[in-house]
């Protein structure tokens, strides 16, 4: 069994990931993480769930050399992507080289742990589309 690193944020039961977000009925506006209290943009509490497809173009990303925390090691690769489905979202690179402004980029499943009854623990990181 697969377990979500990041509960609420998408499901593991999927082959390809998709990330749960939320659109803006009134202006369209779409979200990730998914928005509870109103849209961002307008105001407007007429929100609804939406999966999004964790496909998009790397708009920027940098590669972390130095760090002190415990949840990762360096060096890993921080990416900004705007996804296919809307809106930018920020997240873990797969490798730390290869990358350049403007590519295609998709996600896939990662191993990021093991639980407590010793099953894999995953989070979508994303890698150039081939």
């Amino acid at each position: 069994m697969t377990q979500p690193f990041h509960t609420g944020l998408y499901e593991v039961d999927a082959d390809v990931p998709s990330l749960h977000g939320s659109r803006c009925e009134a202006c369209g506006a779409t979200f990730f993480p998914p928005m509870a209290i109103g849209c961002a943009a307008c105001g407007s509490e007429a929100l609804v769930a939406v999966e999004l497809r964790a496909t998009g173009e790397l708009f920027t990303f940098a590669t972390v050399h130095l760090h002190r925390g415990k949840d990762i090691e360096a060096p890993f690769t921080v990416g900004e992507i705007v996804l296919d489905d809307g809106p930018l979202v920020r997240a873990l690179m797969t490798t730390n080289d290869g990358f350049a402004i403007g590519d295609r980029v998709t996600a896939e499943w990662v191993v990021v742990g093991t639980s407590d009854d010793g099953d894999d623990i995953v989070e979508p990181r994303f890698a150039r589309q081939p």
